[in-house]
C-alpha cells in the first residue's frame, strides 16, 4: 500500500513494518573467547581519503589514501577506544561519539614533534584490536585531539615518562570493520617510526 502519512512505517494488506526494522538478534552466550585492548593505530588525514570508500556489509572493502600512513604499534593493556551510540530522542537524531585512548611509554623530542603536528589534524584511526580484526573511527568527519591527553615524567622509577593521547569525534554511522587487505596496502604507505 505505502507510508502511512506522518508515521515511519509501511504497510501492506496484513501487517505494518517499521522502516527502520531490526533484522538479527544476538546471543552472546555460545562462546567466551574474547580478547580486549588494541595492538596498533594506523592514522592518515581524513582529507588524504580519495574517491569514494567501499562499503559492504558494514565493513571497508576500499580505501584510497594519498601521501604517508602513520603506524603506533602499542604496548598491550594500555590503549582503547569507545563508540557509544548516542541518541537525542527530543530532537530524533542519532551519532556514535568515538573516544581513541592512546598511551605511548616513551617521550623524545621527535614524539613531542609528531604528536604537535597530529594535534593539527583531523585524522583517521584504523584500529587492529588484539584479536585481530580491524576497525575504522573518525572515516567520514575525523578524529581530533581532545583536551583530555597527557604528557608526564613521572614521580618515582615505576611511573610512565610518556603520553596520553586522546582523540575524539563523532560520526553519523556505526563503526566499520577494514577488509584486511585493504589494511595491509595501507601499511606499506607508512612513513618510518620516530
Amino acid at each position: 500500500m505505502g507510508a502511512l502519512p506522518g508515521a515511519p512505517f509501511t504497510q501492506n494488506k496484513n501487517t505494518e513494518q517499521m522502516a527502520c526494522e531490526m533484522t538479527n538478534g544476538y546471543n552472546d552466550r555460545t562462546c567466551t573467547n574474547g580478547k580486549g585492548g588494541i595492538k596498533s593505530v594506523l592514522l592518515f588525514p581524513v582529507s588524504a581519503i580519495t574517491g569514494s570508500i567501499g562499503l559492504s556489509s558494514n565493513q571497508i572493502t576500499s580505501l584510497t589514501v594519498t601521501g604517508e600512513t602513520f603506524l603506533y604499534k602499542l604496548k598491550s593493556n594500555l590503549s582503547s577506544y569507545t563508540a557509544p551510540i548516542k541518541v537525542n530522542k527530543d530532537n530524533g537524531t542519532l551519532w556514535y561519539e568515538q573516544t581513541l585512548t592512546m598511551i605511548l611509554a616513551s617521550d623524545t623530542k621527535e614524539l613531542r614533534s609528531e604528536i604537535h603536528l597530529l594535534a593539527q589534524n583531523e585524522v583517521c584511526a584504523l584500529v587492529e584490536k588484539a584479536d585481530g580484526t580491524i576497525v575504522a573511527l573518525g572515516l567520514e568527519e575525523g578524529l581530533q585531539v581532545n583536551d583530555g591527553g597527557e604528557y608526564t615524567s613521572g614521580t618515582v622509577k615505576s611511573d610512565r615518562n610518556g603520553h596520553t593521547i586522546v582523540l575524539f569525534g563523532m560520526e553519523n554511522n556505526e563503526v566499520p570493520d577494514v577488509l584486511q587487505a585493504v589494511y595491509d596496502d595501507l601499511l606499506e604507505q607508512q612513513s618510518p617510526a620516530v
